[in-house]
């Protein structure tokens, strides 16, 4: 068995070179194995966040749609004027009232 004395190194020349050269590889090789399998997942996740926002968006905006309809809901069943105005706005009017249209002059 032989020792090398204390703070000596052995030099491998080529071979040393290869060595580290092929340990350079491997790892490259294997963290662009790694980047292969996830960036489509990455991309995938990406599209679903996006459709999660898209889709809480809508969820938002009927909230408040459903918001207003109740809103108008309350009214219509608590104050008379607006079941008046709802009327007028579908073209009835009281007994007693002449209603005039007014319509665009054909040309």
């Amino acid at each position: 068995m032989s020792t090398f004395p204390s703070g000596q190194r052995v030099s491998l020349g080529v071979l040393g070179w290869l060595n580290r050269l092929l340990v350079v590889l491997i790892s490259v090789a294997v963290v662009g194995a790694m980047a292969l399998r996830y960036v489509p997942l990455i991309r995938q996740n990406q599209m679903m966040r996006a459709d999660v926002q898209l889709q809480q968006d809508k969820v938002d905006r009927l909230k408040s749609e459903v918001s207003r309809l109740e809103a108008e809901i309350r009214a219509l069943k608590t104050d008379p004027r607006t079941v008046e105005r709802r009327l007028r706005e579908l073209g009835y009017a009281r007994q007693d009232e002449i209603v005039v249209t007014f319509r665009e002059p054909s040309r």
